[in-house]
C-alpha cells in the first residue's frame, strides 16, 4: 500500500513539531513509502495524489533494501522489524517486469513499441542476472579498471598540433625486404607471371621479388586485381567503393620509384583492400550503414596512411556488416567464395571474401568480438588479430574503445607479419597504442616448443596439426583457464560503448533498418547502470591477469573456445589455413565448427586457431608459417575463382 501523509491543518506554534496525518490510502502493489513535506496551507487534489503515486512507483524500483531502511529510519517510521518488512516489499525481487520497463522509459528518454518491450524484457532480465554474478566476484580496493584515464596524452597532443608531431616508433622488426626475397626467391621463380590466376594467388613476398626482378610491374598487378574485383563483385558483393583512379596513380608512382632505386620495403607496389570502417578521404567511409553511405571522414586513418607511406596500392573500400556486425550491409550480403550461397560471416566480410577469392593481395580487417576470426575461418584465409595496443585505431570507426583491434587478412602467414610490421607504433592519436618489439625469429623450430591445448576443444583439423607438431618435437601441455569471472557479464563494456558511439543516430531516426542488427542492443544499453559498467572493467583486470598467467606457461595455444575471453583481455589470436579437407554439409560433418554452415561438396583448406600471450604476435606468425609449410593449403583459390 501507499501511504501519503499531510501536515495537520492546525496552526503550529514556534518550536512545535509538525503533526503528520494520513491523507489517503490507495490500493496499490507493495511498492514502498513516499515521504513528502507540504506546507500547511497546501491543498491536495486527486491529480496531485496520483502524481505522487506514479513517482513512488519509480522511486521504489530504484532503491536498494538498505536505502529504504535508511530513509525510513531518518523520518522515524516504525521499529526495525517494521522497517525491514516494508523495505523487503519495496524492493523488486530481481524479476524484471513489463510494467517496470514501461515506467522506466522516461529515464532513458526513449519510446518503445510492444515488441521492443518484449525483447528488452528478456535482455534486461539477463542483464540483471549478469550483474548478480559479477557481484560475487571479489574485488580488492587496489584493483583498478582495465581502462586508464590519461589526461596528459590528450593535453600533450592537441589535434591542431598533430601535423607537426614527428611519428616516432621504437618497435623494430627483423623482417626486411632482402631477407624475405632471398629466402623465397625460388617461389617467385616458379610462378608464371603471365598467368593472371597464378599472379592473383601469389603473396607479398613473391610479388615483391618479382617487382624487383622486373618480371611484373605494380601497374600490371593492379590491373589484374581491379579486373578481378569488377568481374567477381557482382557475385560476392564485397566492394563498397572501388578506388580505381587512386590505385592507378599509386601503382604508377610505385613503378617509378622502384625504377629510380627508391625502395620503400616489401609492401611497395602491393595492392590491398580496406575494410570500410577505415577512413580514406575523399572517398566515402560508410561503416556499412545506410545513413552514412555518403559520409566522407575528415582525416585519413593511421593504418591507411602507414600503408600509403609503405608504397602499397589501395584498390578499394571493402564491405563491412552494418556498424561492424555480421556480413549484411546496407546494399547486400557479402558471400563466401567457397560457397556463394552462404554469407562470408563478419564483420570483416569484404576483406575476407576478397582475399579468399584472390581479388587483392591482402586486406585490413578489424575485430571487437570475432570480426577477423569468424570470417577468416569461414572464408578459409589467414587472419591475424594482434595484441590490443599494437596498432592505432585512429580514423577507424570505433565500436568499443576498450576492445577494437585492427589486423591483416591474407592468404599467406608471413604476409600477415609483414603487414603488421608496417602498422606498428604510436601515432599520438590513439592513446591505447604502446611501443613493443615485433621481432621475426631468424630460425623457428617446433622442437621444444610448448603447445597448450584443451583436448575437448580441438577440431579435427587442429588434432591433425597437433600430431604434426608432436612429430616435429613439440611439447604438448594441457591447459585450463580458471572459471572465476562471468565473461558474459563483462560484455557490458561493448554494449555501452557501442551505444554511446551511435547515440546520435539512435535518437535521430525511427527506422529500425538504419540500426542494422544493433537496434535491440542499443535499447538495452540505455538501462545499463554506471556502476555495473565500471565493475565490469575492474573484473576485466582480473580476467586479463588470470589469462596471461595461463598463456605464460606455454609458447602458444592450439584451438580452444576462448573467443570471448581473449577479446575481453586483448590477447592475440590467428586463424591459419592449411592442408585440405572435403567440404560437406554441416549435418554430416565432423568439422562443422570449421565450416560453420552448409557447403557444397568439394575440397578446400582446413582452418585452425592459434593464440599466444600478450605481444606474442611474432610467435603466432612464425608458427602459422610453419604449419602452412608443413601442410600447404589446397586448393589455393576456390574453384569458381581460379
Amino acid at each position: 500500500h501507499l501511504l501519503i501523509l499531510l501536515p495537520s491543518p492546525c496552526t503550529r506554534g514556534e518550536g512545535e513539531k509538525t503533526r503528520w496525518e494520513p491523507a489517503s490510502w490507495l490500493i496499490a502493489p507493495p511498492i514502498g513509502f513516499v515521504y513528502t513535506r507540504l506546507s500547511s496551507s497546501h491543498i491536495i487534489c486527486r491529480h496531485s495524489i496520483f502524481s505522487l503515486y506514479e513517482k513512488a512507483i519509480h522511486v521504489a524500483g530504484q532503491l536498494s533494501r538498505r536505502s529504504w531502511m535508511v530513509r525510513l529510519s531518518a523520518i522515524g517510521i516504525g521499529g526495525i522489524t517494521f522497517q525491514r518488512a516494508l523495505a523487503h516489499k519495496a524492493v523488486p525481487s530481481g524479476t524484471v517486469t513489463a510494467q517496470m520497463i514501461q515506467d522506466a522509459q522516461w529515464i532513458a528518454d526513449i519510446e518503445l513499441t510492444d515488441m521492443e518491450k518484449e525483447v528488452l524484457l528478456r535482455q534486461l532480465q539477463a542483464q540483471v542476472d549478469n550483474e548478480r554474478k559479477l557481484r560475487l566476484v571479489k574485488m580488492d580496493g587496489d584493483l583498478g579498471p582495465a581502462s586508464v584515464f590519461s589526461p596528459h596524452f590528450f593535453a600533450e597532443h592537441l589535434p591542431e598540433d598533430l601535423e607537426s608531431k614527428p611519428e616516432l616508433s621504437d618497435a623494430k622488426s627483423k623482417v626486411n625486404a632482402s631477407w624475405n626475397i632471398r629466402s623465397h626467391d625460388s617461389n617467385q621463380s616458379a610462378i608464371n607471371w603471365m598467368d593472371e590466376v597464378a599472379v592473383a594467388q601469389s603473396g607479398i613476398v613473391e610479388q615483391a621479388a618479382a617487382l624487383r626482378a622486373g618480371k611484373i610491374t605494380s601497374q600490371r598487378l593492379t590491373d589484374i586485381y581491379l579486373g578481378r574485383l569488377k568481374k567477381h563483385d557482382p557475385v560476392l558483393r564485397c566492394v563498397v567503393t572501388l578506388t580505381e583512379s587512386l590505385a592507378r596513380q599509386q601503382a604508377e608512382r610505385a613503378d617509378q620509384e622502384l625504377a629510380a632505386g627508391k625502395d620503400r620495403g616489401l609492401l611497395h607496389g602491393i595492392p590491398w583492400g580496406a575494410k570500410d570502417i577505415i577512413a580514406v578521404p575523399p572517398f566515402p567511409t560508410t561503416w556499412g550503414g545506410k545513413p552514412y553511405r555518403e559520409q566522407v571522414r575528415p582525416n585519413i586513418a593511421t593504418v591507411a596512411k602507414r600503408l600509403n607511406e609503405a608504397g602499397a596500392v589501395m584498390l578499394g573500400k571493402l564491405s563491412v556488416g552494418t556498424y561492424a556486425l555480421g556480413d549484411v550491409w546496407y546494399d547486400a550480403t557479402t558471400k563466401n567464395p567457397w560457397n556463394t550461397s552462404q554469407g562470408s560471416s563478419g564483420s570483416s566480410a569484404g576483406s575476407s571474401s576478397a582475399v579468399a577469392a584472390g581479388l587483392c593481395t591482402f586486406a585490413l580487417g578489424s575485430e571487437t568480438l570475432g570480426s577477423i576470426v569468424s570470417p577468416a575461418r569461414r572464408c578459409r584465409v589467414m587472419g591475424l588479430r594482434p595484441s590490443f595496443g599494437r596498432v592505432s585505431r585512429f580514423g577507424c570507426m570505433p565500436l568499443s574503445w576498450t576492445m577494437d583491434k585492427i589486423g591483416p587478412i591474407a592468404r599467406h602467414a608471413i604476409d600477415c607479419g609483414i603487414v603488421l610490421n608496417a602498422l606498428l607504433g604510436a601515432d599520438y592519436k590513439d592513446a591505447s597504442v604502446v611501443e613493443r618489439p615485433f621481432e621475426w625469429p631468424d630460425k623457428f623450430e617446433m622442437r621444444g616448443l610448448r603447445v597448450g591445448v584443451t583436448e575437448s576443444q580441438l577440431s579435427e583439423s587442429e588434432k591433425l596439426v597437433l600430431e604434426q607438431m608432436k612429430a616435429d618435437g613439440a611439447q604438448v601441455v594441457s591447459i585450463v583457464y580458471p572459471n572465476t569471472i562471468p565473461q558474459e557479464a563483462l560484455l557490458a563494456g561493448l554494449d555501452v560503448e557501442s551505444a554511446s558511439m551511435f547515440d546520435g543516430l539512435f535518437r535521430s531516426t525511427e527506422s529500425e533498418e538504419d540500426f542494422g542488427l544493433w537496434g535491440a542492443s542499443f535499447r538495452k544499453s540505455q538501462f545499463v547502470r554506471g556502476i555495473h559498467y565500471v565493475q565490469s572493467l575492474r573484473a576485466r583486470t582480473l580476467l586479463i591477469q588470470e589469462t596471461e598467467r595461463v598463456l605464460r606457461t606455454v609458447d602458444l595455444v592450439l584451438g580452444g573456445d576462448d573467443l570471448v575471453r581473449t577479446n575481453l583481455t586483448g590477447h592475440p589470436s590467428m586463424i591459419v589455413r592449411c592442408g585440405t579437407q572435403e567440404l560437406v554439409t554441416r549435418s554430416n560433418s565432423e568439422n562443422s565448427k570449421e565450416t560453420q554452415g552448409d557447403s557444397p561438396k568439394g575440397f578446400g583448406p582446413r582452418t585452425i586457431k592459434l593464440t599466444a600471450k600478450f605481444f606474442g604476435d611474432a610467435t603466432l606468425v612464425a608458427a602459422a608459417d610453419y604449419v602452412q609449410r608443413k601442410l600447404p593449403p589446397e586448393p589455393a583459390l576456390p574453384p569458381a575463382f581460379a
